[in-house]
């Protein structure tokens, strides 16, 4: 999971400029305005129910209540047995990364990247970037359009409309064809003090659950 206005425009023309310059993908996408999903989820997110088959356009689900869940023990994720460490993020958000995973700036704007220093191709991205917009899901929708036509067996898994600590967001999931392997990615957008903020996350397929898991750590411990 920024819209932006070219010149003097329309909040959704700034949106989508945002949208497009943070979107990036490791071997597929990226963001700072649309991206990443899954299985369980953290406290301090609630996800509109889905299915796994591509969302309607006609009708997003919303929710406006978070599900009360159990957060992973501070510095560690479940299952993972490996510390983590607090990082602050392109418009001063904050969130929790793997220890030892090496940062570098993202292609897109307003994004940082960190990579798996084990080689799995593993790679989390966190930032945010100004934007005037109060609803940014019609940004990501045109976004997603673009991106998927130039993707290989491209899937969507959801792009909906969710909460994130009250906050509205997006939440955006989808797998691909990289080069090598087929990927899995998720972003969750939300957007808060002038700003569009998200946490990205994308593994190959088979090794997406252990993914999942630092994504949910990631989304439980960001702020703001």
């Amino acid at each position: 999971m920024t819209g932006q206005v070219n010149g003097q425009p329309s909040s959704r023309a700034l949106a989508a400029v945002v949208v497009v310059a943070n979107l990036v993908v490791c071997g597929g996408v990226v963001a700072v305005l649309g991206a990443a999903r899954d299985g369980s989820t953290p406290a301090a997110f609630t996800p509109a129910t889905t299915t796994g088959a591509p969302p309607t356009r006609d009708g997003p689900a919303q929710r406006t209540e978070p599900v009360p869940r159990d957060e992973p023990t501070a510095g560690q994720a479940p299952g993972l047995g490996g510390g983590f460490t607090e990082v602050t993020g392109p418009g001063g958000m904050t969130t929790r990364i793997p220890a030892g995973w090496p940062t570098k700036r993202a292609s897109g704007k307003g994004s940082t990247q960190a990579d798996d220093p084990t080689g799995t191709t593993t790679m989390l991205r966190y930032g945010g970037s100004a934007t005037p917009a109060t609803d940014t899901y019609d940004v990501h929708a045109d976004y997603e359009r673009t991106f998927a036509s130039g993707k290989q067996a491209y899937v969507s898994i959801r792009l909906e409309r969710t909460v994130v600590r009250g906050m509205p967001a997006i939440d955006w999931e989808f797998e691909y064809d990289a080069a090598d392997v087929r990927r899995h990615v998720r972003s969750v957008y939300w957007l808060a003090d002038g700003h569009e903020y998200f946490v990205y996350a994308s593994s190959p397929v088979p090794i997406w659950e252990q993914t999942r898991k630092i994504l949910d750590v990631m989304l439980t411990y960001s702020t703001p």
